[in-house]
This record gives C-alpha cells, sequence and structure tokens, in this order.
C-alpha cells in the first residue's frame, strides 16, 4: 500500500473512545467530548480596566466628591475604584488616577476624555450561550486556565486510549547489560513509551519477547485484551525469526495490509482484532519513527478524540538534491529552518535506514512520493514536523 491508502485503511479502523468526567484539575492534556458553552455573559457586568475614578460624563468638567462607598452614589460624585471592580449602573465613564487632581474632598479632571473611558462592557468578551471550546480540541494550560475562567469545574473529555509496546529479537538487550558486538540496545521501548505519553496516552510495556512464535502468542493475546493499540516491534519483515505474520495467523486478528512503499519502513504489518489496532512495527529504530510518525501519531489522535488529527503538511526549498526512486514513498530526515524567505530544509547526510543517529538528529521528515524520483536543490517539497 502507498502512504494514502495504508493511513485510510488504518483511519478507517478507528473509532474514538467513549467519554469521561474529570475535575478541572485533572484535565489539562485530555480531549474536550462536548461543546463548552458559556452560562452566562463574560464579564457578567461593566468592569473597570484601570484604577479609577468612575464618574457621570456629562459632569466631567465640575468638582466632583470622593466616595469609596457604593450605598451612597449620585451624579455628582466619583467613586474610587481599583481595575476589575464592577462599575455601578449611574456611571458611564472611568478617568485614571493619573488624571486626577485632588483638592480636599473632591477631585478635578486634568485632561480632556470621552464616554465611556476605560469601560470593558458586560459581555464584550463571551456571550451567553456561546461556544467556547469545541468538541475535539485539546485542553492545554491556557485552554484549561479558560475553563477555570467560566467557573467550571467538571469537564466531559475523551477516555484516554491505553497502548501496549512488544518489543521482540534476540539480539536486543536494555542499556545497562552488557552487549557485545552482536547485541543491540532496546532503543525501540524508548522511543515508543516516550511517543506515547506525549500524546497523553496510556502506555503498558508487556515485555520484551525472544524470537519465540509461541511466547509471542501468548503475550499478544494477553496484551491484546489490556489495550486499544497494540504495537510490537521487530519480526514483521521476511527473516527467518520474523513472527509477526504467524502471530496475526494464529490469533486470526483480521490483517489489513503487510507492507507499505514507505522508506525507510516497509514492512509494517497492520491489523484489527474486533476493536483492538495491532501494529506490526519494523525493527530499525529509524523505520519505527517513520512508521510512528505517519500511521501511529494520526491513529492515536483520532482514538483520542481529536478533531484535527492528520498531519499537517508543510511546503519547504530544500537546500541540497536529493535521491529517491520511482514506486517508493521516500521519507527522508532533514533539518528545517524558517526565514524571511520562507521554509528551507537540509536533508541529512546518512539516510541509511541502519543509522538511528540521523533520525535522532531530524526536525522532519521530507516525502518524495512514488511519482517524484530524484530532486534538484531548490525544489519545494512537503514536509511532516517531528514534534
Amino acid at each position: 500500500k502507498n502512504v494514502l491508502e495504508a493511513l485510510g485503511i488504518i483511519l478507517g479502523c478507528v473509532k474514538p473512545k467513549p467519554s469521561d468526567m474529570v475535575y478541572l484539575n485533572e484535565s489539562l492534556g485530555r480531549v474536550i467530548y462536548t461543546d463548552i458553552i458559556a452560562k452566562s455573559d463574560y464579564p457578567s457586568s461593566n468592569k473597570t480596566a484601570m484604577d479609577g475614578y468612575a464618574i457621570v460624563y456629562k459632569n466631567k468638567d465640575k468638582p466632583l466628591k470622593e466616595i469609596s462607598d457604593y450605598a451612597n452614589l449620585d451624579e455628582n460624585c466619583a467613586l474610587r475604584l481599583n481595575t476589575g471592580n464592577e462599575i455601578p449602573e449611574i456611571f458611564d465613564c472611568v478617568v485614571e488616577v493619573e488624571l486626577i487632581e485632588k483638592d480636599g474632598d473632591f477631585i478635578k479632571i486634568k485632561k480632556n476624555i470621552e464616554q465611556y473611558r476605560n469601560f470593558v462592557f458586560s459581555g464584550s468578551e463571551i456571550k451567553k450561550g456561546e461556544i467556547v471550546l469545541k468538541k475535539g480540541e485539546l485542553i492545554n494550560e491556557q485552554k484549561r486556565a479558560l475553563i477555570a475562567y467560566l467557573g467550571e469545574v467538571l469537564i466531559e473529555v475523551y477516555q484516554k486510549p491505553i497502548v501496549g509496546i512488544i518489543t521482540t529479537g534476540d539480539e536486543v538487550v536494555f542499556p545497562g547489560f552488557n552487549s557485545n558486538s552482536d547485541k543491540v540496545y532496546n532503543t525501540n521501548y524508548f522511543y515508543l513509551e516516550g511517543f506515547i505519553k506525549k500524546l497523553n496516552a496510556e502506555c503498558i510495556y508487556f515485555g520484551h519477547v525472544k524470537d519465540d512464535p509461541d511466547d509471542l502468542i501468548k503475550i499478544y493475546n494477553y496484551a491484546i485484551s489490556r489495550c486499544d493499540i497494540l504495537i510490537s516491534t521487530g519480526g514483521s519483515s521476511k527473516g527467518t525469526k520474523d513472527f509477526t505474520k504467524k502471530v496475526f495467523q494464529e490469533l486470526e486478528i483480521d490483517t489489513k495490509f503487510d507492507e507499505t512503499t514507505v522508506k525507510p519502513g516497509k514492512p509494517l504489518i497492520f491489523g484489527q482484532l474486533k476493536d483492538k489496532l495491532i501494529f506490526g512495527m519494523p525493527g530499525w529504530p529509524s523505520s519505527l519513527v517513520v512508521n510512528a510518525q505517519l500511521f501511529l501519531k494520526p491513529a492515536l489522535k483520532k482514538l483520542s478524540g481529536y478533531t484535527n488529527y492528520k498531519n499537517k503538511i508543510y511546503f519547504a526549498k530544500t537546500i541540497k538534491p536529493m535521491h529517491s526512486r520511482i514506486g517508493k514513498d521516500y521519507f527522508n530526515r532533514a533539518i528545517y529552518t524558517y526565514t524571511k524567505d520562507g521554509i528551507f530544509v537540509e536533508p541529512l547526510e546518512n539516510q541509511d535506514t541502519s543509522n538511528f543517529f540521523s533520525m535522532a538528529k531530524a526536525n522532519c521528515l521530507v516525502w518524495l512520493d512514488t511519482n517524484i524520483g530524484n530532486v534538484e536543490k531548490g525544489t519545494l517539497l512537503p514536509i511532516i514536523i517531528i514534534d
């Protein structure tokens, strides 16, 4: 499958999670399940934008008696207010402290002023019944503060997806263990665990499994019962110890496809068992990163309830030529920079599947699609930001 075909199949299998109620202090990083609607005008009454004196505008040229008591208001007084205080209806102007000259118990205004000066009108910010935050929006720190601003305490959000990880391979060990030349460190676990948590999903690691099909079937079967998405790394290609396809068959997982045109990352197996999504990812870390960015991220965001779950595509000019072959979707690791003349992208020197150092340095993937072939310096190309 090419990229768009594979992505369409994956997203077509995703149904967003049901809802959950959380307290405001627990809502950061959650996705809004129903529109949040203002229950009243904001502000609910006229407020002053400055420290000053509330006056009746038509009397601005008279000496006005200074008061601080709301109980005895009339047209010939000046009520002392602090920023944010409610302005009584009798007044239609607030004069800053800096423009006031005092004469005993009276004040005079030193400068020509306009009516409704320093007024923040009732409902000027938000009207009652207005949609303040929409279904599918992520609650970040600003939006959580906005919910607090509205006085809300309980928020309906989507449930967090639960994502399971299985790493495989006889040659894989964890950092800290002695490693000889035929061993590699478990880079994939550390990438995926961080990737999943950054997207505000729950992560369960079901452990590292040697290349034994019976063990893999047992772990897979248990893991699928515990999570919404299961990701295994390694074993998805055509080597003598690549058993992921066998596991899919034994567990009767509906395999939607078993490879793509993506480079690096062709051997991606994707399937579904009831409402569970299963990704058999490649073992090379660089291939894993590409597939996670292209396919896992939008799937996980849709499952989490995001309205805007698809990857954003930007366009950048390459400052170097790049190689690709017709029939393959190349995703070259690169560094993008913003300038006054637009976005420019510099492909990193090493694009080998086996090289993770260049992938770790990249901040974007440059997409050379199946029809493009080699490209020259200065070509405008689509990029996906690695954020």
